[in-house]
């Protein structure tokens, strides 16, 4: 394979690991304090979409810091975040219909949209190491590049 193929395919199973309904560990960092938890998140076209409210620590920490990192298993993936509003409002109208259908079986109790301070956080990806099961990638974002090596995770946690 040459690199735009590698590249492709790098794309291709990100879609296969992550695009859908996925939960994995969010990390965020502000003031020197890092942060941890647990949430459900979607993958389209190399970002991510979290669902998060203005009060909690995720929003306030990405506030200062937009850096954060994101696991789950042998995945690791770093990228940017930022609020993109209330999912009801105008401009959110197409992903928050997406959103509704990822995470359809339970949307209506995750997502409170009489709340006025929910969000929907999306995280831009910058790098992401992803595996199948006989192939790791290496995938960097920012430079639309790849490399692929037939190293298997130690531990094979497909989602």
């Amino acid at each position: 394979m040459d690199s735009q193929q590698i590249y492709k395919r790098s794309l291709e199973v990100m879609e296969e690991n992550f695009g859908h309904i996925v939960e994995l560990s969010l990390a965020s960092c502000s003031n020197g304090v890092v942060s941890v938890r647990d949430l459900n998140a979607y993958y389209h076209d190399g970002k991510f979409y979290v669902l998060g409210k203005t009060g909690n620590t995720l929003m306030h920490d990405i506030a200062i810091n937009p850096n954060v990192g994101l696991c789950h298993g042998s995945h690791n993936m770093q990228g940017f975040a930022k609020s993109l509003g209330h999912p009801c409002q105008p401009h959110n109208a197409q992903l928050r219909r997406v959103l509704k259908k990822q995470f359809s079986l339970n949307y209506d109790e995750y997502v409170s949209e009489s709340d006025t301070s929910m969000r929907i956080v999306e995280i831009t990806l910058t790098n992401a190491e992803t595996f199948t099961r006989y192939h790791r990638y290496a995938i960097n974002f920012v430079a639309q590049s790849a490399e692929r090596d037939h190293t298997e995770p130690l531990f094979v946690y497909r989602v």
